[in-house]
């Protein structure tokens, strides 16, 4: 399995749909064949409700192979009043069920690879949602299941709730993951930080979910000086960090990103990352390919 899973968060906003196009071939060519998308995305381009990056993935797979791509995407996270993450659409069983069926439409198939409830929603019953989750692999509309931005005390719940229920296990876990932290006290509204804690707890779960790490190279700082780090990273350790891994890509003949990106695959966390240009994605994806 090709180490590395495709971010299509920006297709058909701030990336058009031909170049969108360009970069899904190329990264087929490359030996790539998971694609990860959302419901929401990108509901925060000033132009977009949620929905374009499927719509744009749908359009593209009428021209494929089907069963040579995987469509990770997920459901749950659509901001209610199209700004906020304050109040998101949730993951009850009627929304699930309107959720994928909007998804299918969009997407041009009858079926998702993985569906990943994408973000924990507190008002609804682990049970109500995991239930309607697990249906709908049993119909089988949906192959395998994730989990996204989960705090542990809630994977723990719900593997428990799995269990003692015998429902279907969740196969994926994915967070916000880089090689460096953020600072304590950083604000990423409903997106949960993968910490060693965690992971470790992750590696515990009886189904061995694969563990996914999006937004690995934070908007492609670690090509830029360190003075440009996200102020939610800027601190003087990582800022000596960042300049140690351009030292070593320079030293290895390779880029920053793409060092970056075999680091965190090495560490035992699959990467998702995106790209706008098929030039850009063969830089970042360099050393997971063929010499």
């Amino acid at each position: 399995m090709f180490p590395i899973i495709l971010g299509t968060a920006k297709f058909g906003t701030y990336t058009n749909k031909d170049d969108s196009f360009a970069v899904l071939d190329a990264f087929l060519d490359m030996g790539g064949r998971r694609l990860d998308t959302a419901n929401n995305y990108a509901c925060w381009h000033p132009d977009g409700i949620g929905g374009e990056s499927e719509t744009v993935i749908g359009e593209w797979l009428q021209g494929k192979d089907r069963k040579r791509v995987e469509v990770m995407t997920k459901i749950g996270a659509q901001s209610v009043d199209g700004f906020t993450y304050d109040k998101l659409d949730g993951l009850s069983p009627d929304n699930i069920r309107r959720s994928v069926d909007a998804t299918l439409t969009r997407l041009n198939t009858d079926y998702i690879d993985v569906l990943y409830a994408h973000v924990d929603d507190l008002n609804t019953p682990l049970l109500d949602t995991w239930k309607a989750l697990s249906f709908l692999v049993d119909e089988g509309i949906v192959r395998q299941l994730g989990i996204s931005n989960y705090r542990e005390a809630r994977v723990l719940e719900l593997v428990d709730v799995i269990a003692q229920h015998q429902l279907r296990p969740f196969d994926y876990a994915q967070y916000r993951y880089s090689i460096i932290s953020p600072n304590a006290g950083a604000d990423f509204g409903p997106q949960v930080i993968l910490n060693e804690h965690l992971f470790g707890a992750l590696r515990c779960v009886e189904s061995k979910p694969e563990i996914i790490g999006y937004s690995p190279l934070l908007d492609g700082c670690y090509e830029l000086s360190a003075d440009e780090l996200p102020d939610s990273y800027d601190n003087l350790l990582n800022c000596a960090m960042h300049d140690d891994i351009q030292a070593q890509a320079e030293e290895n003949r390779t880029t920053p990103s793409a060092l970056v990106l075999k680091i965190i695959a090495d560490y035992g966390v699959t990467p998702v990352t995106a790209a706008s240009t098929p030039e850009r994605l063969r830089s970042n994806l360099q050393l997971f390919l063929p010499k």
